[in-house]
Formats: structure tokens, C-alpha cells, sequence
């Protein structure tokens, strides 16, 4: 029996420090959810199109280093007079997420300010405490060509 104990005391405590001391999750994304009042829609949409044509046309994609894996933004059916957007970047690692902040702090008053201007929706329509900032689970199936 105290073998027994022991053997389970063992194995409880091998898998608290397995996880205690394992590396965190890394800081390869960021998101947030909106929730958009219908009448706005249309503003909030050609506004998250100009910001993902900016992240196009400036940051590094793929396989380059600092690369984007995914922008992803969805959207749901109307309800209550809303909708509600997911907005999901994921970078390859946290390096990229850091170059896609140098990247905000240098252009959000430089050539893309007038850009930006028109994206207080972000702030104006965020669900309190929804912003992600950490991948949990990414599924990207390779491709072979």
C-alpha cells in the first residue's frame, strides 16, 4: 500500500514540475472580438480592410523571417442589432509579433496615419478583456505542392 501511495505521489508531483517548469506559451498573435452595432457595419468592414491591407503590404508573410501565418477575421449573423467580429493575427514566432508593433508605433503617424485615424472602431466596439495575446492551439496543415 505504501508503495502504492508512493508511486502515486511520485507521478502527481513529476506532472505539477512538468508543467511548473515547462515553457510558456509564446506570444505569437494578438486578436480581439468587436461587437459592432449594425448601423456600423459597413464603416467597421472597409475599415478592417484597409488595416489588413496595411499588414499586406508592410509586414513580412510566411516562411520570411518575422513572417505572418494568418490574419484571420470572421464575422457572425446579425443579432440584437449586432455583429460580432474575431480578428486573429498569428506570427511564426513572438519576434514577429514584436515587428508587427515596431511596425504600428512607426507608421501609425507616419504615411498610414490617416489609415489609423479611421480605426477607433478597435477601442470603440472591443468587448472588454477580449484581446488575445497568446496561441493555444494552432492547427495549419501543410501543403505539398
Amino acid at each position: 500500500m505504501k508503495i502504492y501511495r508512493l508511486l502515486i505521489a511520485l507521478t502527481f508531483s513529476l506532472a505539477i514540475s512538468s508543467v511548473a517548469f515547462a515553457e510558456p506559451i509564446p506570444d505569437t498573435g494578438w486578436g480581439t472580438v468587436l461587437k459592432v452595432p449594425s448601423a456600423e457595419v459597413e464603416r467597421v468592414e472597409q475599415g478592417l480592410i484597409e488595416w489588413s491591407n496595411w499588414i499586406k503590404d508592410t509586414h513580412p508573410l510566411g516562411e520570411e523571417e518575422n513572417g505572418l501565418e494568418s490574419l484571420t477575421i470572421t464575422k457572425s449573423y446579425e443579432f440584437e442589432n449586432h455583429v460580432i467580429y474575431v480578428v486573429v493575427e498569428r506570427y511564426r514566432d513572438s519576434a514577429g509579433l514584436r515587428n508587427h508593433q515596431k511596425t504600428f508605433q512607426r507608421d501609425v503617424r507616419g504615411s498610414y496615419s490617416k489609415m489609423f485615424a479611421k480605426l477607433s472602431f478597435f477601442q470603440q466596439y472591443r468587448i472588454s478583456g477580449s484581446e488575445q495575446n497568446k496561441t493555444l492551439v494552432s492547427i495549419i496543415p501543410s501543403v505539398d505542392q
